[in-house]
């Protein structure tokens, strides 16, 4: 089974576009190791990024997302397993907010993630809609 994990999270210093694929570059390299696979976007200093792979090897990469001081995490979410990696060719990849934009994937991502802390939707719901956008990425993709 796949373990898989969400958040959000304010970044403590703007990151500029050779920043965020320095970043991609580093995760690549460091999830390839671990073979963990997901992606990355940023908007306006908030990063949200969707991991999945060993469930062991996802919890110690979220021990270290939290000890990372470039950025505190706002929202998480554990999502159910999957049988399945949604994002098997990527070990991180960086999607550009605006291509999300087009797709339509932009407007549920802000919903779901700037309300999670306001409990309008209960965790099923939650993890119904951010089930929903990851099909969708990954379709997309």
């Amino acid at each position: 089974m796949i373990y898989s994990y969400i958040y959000s999270s304010k970044s403590k210093n703007a990151f500029e576009i050779d920043d965020l694929l320095q970043l991609q570059y580093d995760a690549e390299k460091n999830n390839s190791v671990h073979n963990i696979t997901g992606y990355l976007t940023y908007k306006n200093d908030i990063f949200i990024q969707y991991i999945e792979g060993d469930e062991d090897q996802i919890k110690q990469l979220i021990k270290n997302l939290h000890k990372d001081d470039r950025h505190q995490i706002i929202n998480e979410f554990v999502l159910p397993n999957r049988k399945e990696r949604l994002f098997k060719n990527w070990n991180m990849r960086y999607i550009e907010y605006n291509n999300l934009i087009e797709i339509g994937f932009h407007e549920l991502l802000d919903a779901v993630f700037f309300t999670i802390d306001n409990r309008l939707f209960s965790n099923s719901e939650v993890s119904s809609k951010i089930n929903r956008m990851l099909l969708k990425v990954a379709e997309y993709y």
